[in-house]
């Protein structure tokens, strides 16, 4: 089973040599032109990361593997064909600051069934083309994100030795199959938390997220549950033009699309 890779001493000391107020800069190069982009400050673990596989040449020559139009290209795979460096990282969802704009750069991971933690792969990305959202859908994706932070505090408020007594009756009537009861359960957990001082912060997009998902576009259903570490800032028509090329089984690209990644010096 893989291991959640937590970045060694030396990597976090490479770290610090990144002024708090400069962003690092990468490029990506493909047939198609040239993508240009930011990685963020407060995304640690993936920045650094991902400059350490292109410093490494992971991503020479490395493929687009699955490619969706009007949602996103995906890559990350060394061309010898190793799908990912053999570890994950642990995720570092911050919806409320970095969201599924056009142009984001994310970490692929796999199904929750199997990675209930939401854990990153060690290498694979996708870059969001997307499409215009409206503000409807942006109020279903916030109801979804917080059902899911209301669902894990619970689990995780109701599995503390403490509390197991809870445990074991929302367990009893949830193999009842009494959703009724459960639901009332769940709201008078919640009432125990904030009384206790464990209110949830409930998450809303800001007025500037909305305009930019009416405008841009992107993917707000991936909000919340994958890491965004990045944004490109030049190169939209590339996206688009890689987002359009033929796919066959599995939007695997019919012709291959290969990309290099470097790091921009200042």
């Amino acid at each position: 089973m893989k291991k959640v890779f937590f970045l060694a001493l030396a990597v976090w000391m490479t770290s610090l040599s990144f002024a708090q107020n400069k962003q690092v800069k990468f490029q990506i190069e493909t047939s198609f032109g040239v993508m240009k982009g930011v990685l963020y400050n407060d995304t640690p673990f993936h920045r650094d990361n991902f400059v350490k596989l292109v410093n490494e040449g992971w991503y020479t020559d490395s493929p687009f593997h699955r490619i969706m139009n009007n949602f996103m290209i995906q890559g990350g795979g060394n061309k010898d064909g190793r799908p990912d460096p053999g570890y994950t990282l642990p995720a570092e969802f911050l919806p409320h600051k970095y969201i599924h704009k056009k142009g984001a750069l994310a970490a692929a991971r796999q199904s929750d069934q199997v990675n209930p933690t939401k854990a990153s792969s060690g290498s694979q990305f996708y870059i969001v083309q997307g499409k215009s959202v409206s503000d409807d859908m942006l109020f279903s994706m916030e109801k979804r994100i917080n059902q899911d932070k209301q669902n894990a505090l619970v689990r995780e408020y109701i599995t503390r030795p403490e509390n197991m007594d809870l445990y074991k009756k929302i367990d009893s009537l949830q193999r009842a199959r009494n959703g009724t009861a459960v639901n009332a359960m769940v709201q008078e957990i919640l009432v125990q938390m904030k009384n206790e001082g464990e209110e949830i912060k409930y998450f809303h997009y800001s007025d500037k997220q909305k305009a930019v998902y009416r405008t841009l576009g992107g993917t707000p259903h991936l909000d919340g549950g994958y890491t965004v570490f990045g944004e490109i800032t030049e190169g939209f028509d590339v996206i688009d033009k890689i987002a359009q090329v033929p796919t066959a089984a599995a939007n695997k690209p019919v012709n291959a699309v290969s990309m290099k990644i470097t790091i921009l010096k200042e």
